[in-house]
């Protein structure tokens, strides 16, 4: 153990956890055993929200404390409607902060801040990485996807003899990937990813250095990849429906429409069973790995000094609210609250829980406050968040009453319109609502909206297709979104 008295702090980050895939939260078949030792052996606390049920903004508000209307992340990087698109490096980043105040600052897994993407109506000109922030470790810009195709990654499988396969699932989800990889546990990214956490905190512990270790899970986020051994634990699993599975996603225009799932009316609760039961796999998975750096904190002798936080970016859908898919467009907790869990050194009332509103915004302030570091302000902007190392200690003290979770679309498509002419024919495309088609001969000032004319239905479908093939050759952000909704039955 470090001779310091300076603590250090493991935060384990996963990606896209809805409160169903932790056992600690509430009854549900996922099991995640090391998970709930943490809440077990800590403090839980039963209302915890994100700032924005988007990867990139949240990511962006532990660095800085700030909501991401402020901090300028406020959609997925080198997204339209994303204002700053590499994390600038300053002096007060977490990262910066901490490493002023003589801490090694190690990462892993997914940064997800910066990627250097060269675009026309982009800026940022400084490639942001971890290791250009203040952080050492990997360097994995960008979503990537699972983590699959980095070369650090492939270097690591071709020197033990392994290999990337996946067996699909006996009915494949083309929005939700499942599968089964073809190899042993120690072949996996959240396996590979452990390994580099336990090295930087084993380094940090050689040069008798205090750490901050950001450990960040590709998952369980799609796609839902998990080895045999854990498919295996839910493979026969009844899996009970979401309580407001048959609510009706489709009675009215809401944002949401854009993540109904395209053949939701199709699927059975079955089809959504065994999804869920591959997402469990792969977060019962990554949970194994948890368990792997608790146990190097114990071998090491570093628990008894070690702060440990467990959080995700925000939560997942899943088939939930009539069979919604992935985040955003929504208001709902499947989406905005997420597990905070705490352990602390010598814990006086293990297995607590506590009731307040929490929000990410809180993590940057009080990972500053564990380390002694004092910071009202990032830049000129006063924090945003609050320090709950008070509420750990058990202070009677006054807390907020009201958390909030910020969304603005991811590549702007919450307001996005298009418009395609050919000939007197005129389509609309709204993403968050009702489309326009419009038959300027017979209507040349626009004012007859025929979308739900069957007699354009094929006229329709033609500049949709029309619009579609200009979206691939223009490279348009939001075409993703737009194809989501064009494979499925479009309500016009």
């Amino acid at each position: 153990m470090a001779s310091t008295e300076t603590p250090n702090i493991l935060f384990i980050f996963t990606d896209q956890h809805r409160l169903s895939g932790v056992g600690c939260y509430g009854e549900t078949p996922c099991q995640t055993p090391n998970i709930d030792r943490l809440a077990s052996e800590g403090v839980r606390f039963e209302t915890a929200y994100t700032v924005c049920p988007v990867c990139s903004p949240a990511r962006g508000t532990v660095m800085t404390g700030l909501f991401p209307h402020s901090h300028g992340i406020c959609s997925n990087v080198h997204n339209l409607g994303c204002s700053t698109h590499e994390l600038n490096d300053h002096p007060d980043l977490l990262s910066r902060r901490l490493q002023s105040a003589g801490y090694l600052c190690g990462y892993s897994g997914k940064w997800h801040l910066g990627n250097n993407r060269k675009k026309a109506f982009i800026n940022d000109s400084v490639m942001s990485v971890p290791t250009k922030v203040g952080f050492v470790g990997q360097d994995f810009p960008g979503h990537g996807g699972g983590g699959f195709n980095y070369p650090e990654y492939k270097e690591y499988l071709a020197e033990n003899g392994w290999e990337h396969e996946v067996t699909p699932s006996e009915n494949p989800d083309e929005w939700l990937r499942c599968g089964v990889l073809n190899g042993p546990e120690e072949s996996t990214v959240p396996y590979f990813l452990t390994q580099n956490s336990i090295n930087l905190m084993e380094q940090a512990r050689q040069e008798d250095k205090p750490f901050f270790m950001w450990h960040n899970f590709w998952g369980p986020h799609s796609p839902y990849f998990a080895t045999q051994k854990f498919y295996d634990i839910y493979k026969d699993m009844e899996i009970p429906e979401w309580p407001n599975y048959r609510w009706d996603a489709t009675a009215d225009e809401m944002p949401r429409q854009v993540k109904i799932h395209p053949d939701a009316g199709s699927k059975s609760w079955e089809d959504w069973a065994e999804m869920i039961r591959y997402y469990y796999a792969f977060t019962t998975m990554i949970d194994h790995q948890i368990g792997r750096m608790l146990d190097y904190l114990d071998e090491s002798g570093l628990a008894e000094n070690t702060i440990v936080v467990f959080s995700a970016d925000h939560g997942e859908t899943l088939g939930s609210h009539g069979g919604l898919v992935d985040k955003g467009w929504q208001h709902f907790e499947e989406i905005q609250r997420i597990p905070f869990i705490v352990r602390t050194p010598g814990e006086t009332n293990p297995g607590t829980v506590r009731n307040e509103w929490i929000s990410s915004a809180d993590f940057y302030p009080t990972f500053l406050d564990i380390a002694g570091v004092e910071a009202e302000n990032f830049g000129d902007v006063k924090l945003q968040g609050e320090s709950v190392l008070p509420l750990l200690r058990g202070e009677d003290v006054k807390w907020r009453d009201t958390v909030f979770t910020e969304f603005y679309g991811v590549n702007s498509t919450s307001a996005t319109m298009i418009s395609v002419r050919r000939g007197n024919l005129k389509y609309g495309w709204n993403c968050s609502n009702m489309d326009e088609f419009y038959d300027l001969e017979t209507d040349p000032h626009e004012m007859n909206n025929l979308i739900k004319d069957p007699k354009y239905t094929g006229k329709i479908k033609e500049l949709r297709e029309v619009m579609a093939d200009w979206m691939e050759e223009t490279r348009y952000p939001g075409r993703n979104i737009y194809h989501f909704e064009r494979l499925g039955e479009r309500r016009i």
